[in-house]
């Protein structure tokens, strides 16, 4: 593996490219808690099968789309990135391939990146300007990806084993009835306690927010419309993933174009061969 050297590091946050299809984050407004708390335990709703069955809504799909991340700063400032990625569930593991098409001087660097269980993730990237492909790490996963409020564990498959959950409630986002689930993660990680806003109505996640041990409001919030989403193959997805960092007041905006779900993919495309020879990746259909 490499050390976190300047190249590593750069890396480290843009492998999660060809993550970014699998990984849709949700909603509008704070998740207001009702006045009965514990409303949904009393009812015997199980958090960890709400929180699996969110996750199974969000995550078990393959996926083909043109991914647009647009990040704006406290001074106005705009910078844009655009990737095509690609993903798919080879036996219960996730598969992705990206590849950006936009900045030109970033143009072709493309990331392979396997699931691996406990393990994390094998990762691959193909430098143009080098014509190498280069084995990273990926044990950075609160790194930023590109200068954006998009941290690759925001990009990645999340599984109910990640957590420790603590406690199950009742809300509403947006006027809309939801669970929040709240844990804490097994493994070190930039924050303490995660919580998820999960729909009552079809399990989409309708909002994430990330918090420091001892503080009582969020650092980050990930957020999204509700009217934003689809429905596809029996799964509610997103288009579009608002990103706020409330430390930096900046926020990213990460829009899904020509989003194609459950397609043919060949599993060869999830090789470092590919990276190697350029091929070219699959697109959405017209």
């Amino acid at each position: 593996m490499l050390g976190k050297t300047r190249f590593t590091r750069g890396l480290s946050a843009s492998w999660c490219l060809s993550l970014a299809a699998c990984m849709l984050f949700a909603t509008v407004g704070r998740a207001e808690t009702t006045a009965d708390t514990d409303e949904a335990a009393a009812d015997g709703v199980d958090p960890s099968e709400v929180l699996s069955t969110a996750f199974q809504n969000r995550y078990d799909v393959d996926m083909i789309s043109t991914i647009e991340l647009v990040m704006s700063n406290g001074r106005g400032q705009t910078r844009k990135r655009e990737f095509e990625a690609v993903s798919k569930l080879i036996d219960g593991r996730l598969h992705s391939v990206g590849r950006i098409v936009w900045p030109n001087h970033l143009r072709g660097m493309t990331i392979l990146t396997i699931e691996a269980g406990e393990r994390g993730h094998d990762a691959f990237v193909y430098m143009p300007a080098m014509k190498i492909v280069r084995r990273i790490s990926t044990a950075q996963r609160g790194d930023s990806f590109f200068g954006t409020d998009v941290t690759y564990e925001d990009l990645e498959r999340r599984r109910i084993g990640d957590y420790v959950l603590e406690s199950l409630e009742s809300a509403e986002v947006a006027g809309e009835p939801v669970f929040v689930v709240t844990g804490a993660p097994h493994q070190k990680q930039t924050y303490s306690k995660v919580t998820f806003a999960i729909s009552r109505a079809d399990h989409a996640i309708l909002e994430i927010r990330f918090f420091k041990r001892d503080q009582p409001e969020p650092y980050r919030i990930v957020t999204s419309k509700r009217d934003s989403m689809v429905e596809r193959a029996g799964h509610v997805l997103p288009l579009k993933m608002t990103v706020r960092d409330l430390r930096q007041g900046s926020t990213t905006e990460v829009f899904f174009r020509d989003l194609q779900v459950d397609p043919e993919i060949d599993d060869h495309v999830f090789s470092v061969r590919t990276l190697e020879q350029q091929r070219d990746l699959p697109q959405p259909e017209s």
